[in-house]
């Protein structure tokens, strides 16, 4: 039976047809567009009609890998100028990450050109811990208006150089700034900010972010110079309302460093005038100071729905000796202090100094008023404590206000530690748990 068999499609290739050099100009710029910029530029010599095409591309991202070594500031500087001076499309987003070099004559100019070219993203990440990068904000620098994520590291804006540069750039969503000294108050007001990373030196912080979503802040100033600005400026004002009042929809919120400290400035405001309806998700790193403590359970009063809460305690002078403050735990303001939503916590300790006494009882003191003001508690996580675990032994005693909350003792160091836990599973009754975890 003779069977019909089917047609093959069958492609005809020219192989004297220069494929490359017609390829359509949508087509091109799909193809520049995935490959690194070192690589881009080279595609110049494909052909006479793909040597301005890389001039076309919306991203310039100049890593490290771009210059390779041996290059010296001088050789970046010009590389770049070069590139900008021939690019005739707009330009979307500019990174530039170095480790060694400095560019501190050129970033004004670069700003100033990226400012009239449609520049969405512009990050400028250095490392040089040596030397960081001076950004003075150009004479007719009158903004990024398109500009959506900002992001610089290791660099120093005199005067108020950081609030003149985020307030040009009206539609800014992303904010990140690191490694930086601003003397006086850093102001940020961006209208339409939903993230924002801050990492540095400052003397004060004022935020105008009424978006704002999520927010990280650490303050790395490791003296008290800060509190005399602050108080000498704003006298009886709360550093925590200046700082944090604005910040209606916030969700999650992250307290690094001596932030904290800096927030227990000035009086302790019973109720803010923001309400942090969304805030859901809290970390603070704590030193055991009562103001201190008294400035976070105000941040925790008033934020009603909350639900996931991660605190380290600190102990800045780790004095066996010193006595605990147990009238602290005692202020009517704390005992009022409600979790009507919480289900998880987390509380750890700085493991780069040995855990104090005062320090456990003060952890001992947090866990107590959580136990009996969280309705909805589901887990108590202590993590990295498994030599404290004597003394946290007397949790199990604790009246609990929620009948479906365990108190998990957690431990970050992986299969070594597996076998201790297993052994000590058995010394616990229920509801202690224990499990190891290998990232938190």
């Amino acid at each position: 039976m003779d069977r019909t068999q089917p047609q093959k499609n069958s492609v005809n290739i020219d192989l004297n047809h220069d494929y490359i050099t017609n390829l359509p100009a949508d087509l091109k710029e799909k193809i520049l567009v995935k490959l690194p910029l070192k690589e881009v530029v080279k595609t110049r010599i494909l052909s006479s009609k793909w040597i301005d095409s890389w001039t076309l591309i919306p991203n310039l991202v100049f890593e490290e890998i771009f210059f390779g070594e041996n290059w010296t500031e001088s050789g970046v500087i010009k590389v770049v100028d070069q590139v900008l001076l021939l690019h005739q499309g707009p330009i979307e987003k500019f990174t530039l990450v170095s480790s060694e070099h400095a560019c501190n004559e050129a970033i004004g100019r670069w700003m100033l050109i990226l400012s009239r070219n449609g520049i969405r993203d512009l990050k400028l990440k250095f490392h040089d811990k040596k030397r960081c990068n001076i950004i003075n904000v150009p004479r007719f620098f009158n903004g990024f208006p398109l500009l959506r994520t900002l992001h610089l590291s290791y660099f120093h804006m005199p005067g108020f150089g950081i609030e003149k540069l985020v307030s040009c750039c009206p539609l800014l969503d992303d904010l990140s700034l690191c490694c930086f000294v601003q003397q006086g108050c850093l102001r940020i007001l961006a209208p339409n900010l939903t993230s924002l990373n801050i990492d540095g030196d400052f003397h004060d912080i004022c935020l105008e972010t009424p978006k704002l979503t999520w927010g990280c802040i650490f303050l790395a100033q490791a003296s008290v110079d800060y509190q005399e600005f602050s108080s000498g400026k704003h006298g009886k004002e709360s550093n925590i309302t200046r700082a944090l009042g604005r910040l209606s929809n916030i969700k999650r919120l992250e307290i690094c460093g001596d932030f904290i400290y800096y927030l227990a400035g000035g009086p302790i405001p019973e109720n803010l005038p923001a309400i942090y309806n969304h805030l859901t998700d809290i970390f603070v790193q704590l030193y055991i100071y009562p103001v201190e403590i008294a400035t976070a359970l105000c941040l925790f009063q008033n934020a009603p729905n909350l639900k996931v809460l991660h605190i380290e305690f600190w102990d800045p002078n780790n004095n066996m000796d010193e006595p605990h403050d147990q009238a602290l735990w005692e202020l009517k303001a704390i005992r009022d202090c409600l979790f009507k939503h919480l289900k998880v916590v987390d509380v750890m300790y700085a493991r780069a100094i040995e855990l104090s006494l005062r320090c456990s009882k003060s952890m001992l003191e947090f866990a107590k008023l959580v136990l009996s003001t969280a309705p909805l508690l589901e887990e108590f996580n202590i993590i990295d404590l498994e030599d404290a675990k004597g003394f946290f032994e007397m949790l199990e005693f604790f009246p609990r206000l929620s009948n479906m909350a365990k108190i998990i003792f957690v431990n970050r160091g992986g299969e070594e530690s597996g076998a201790d836990l297993n052994a000590t599973q058995r010394v616990f009754s229920h509801p202690y748990e224990f499990k190891n975890l290998e990232v938190i």
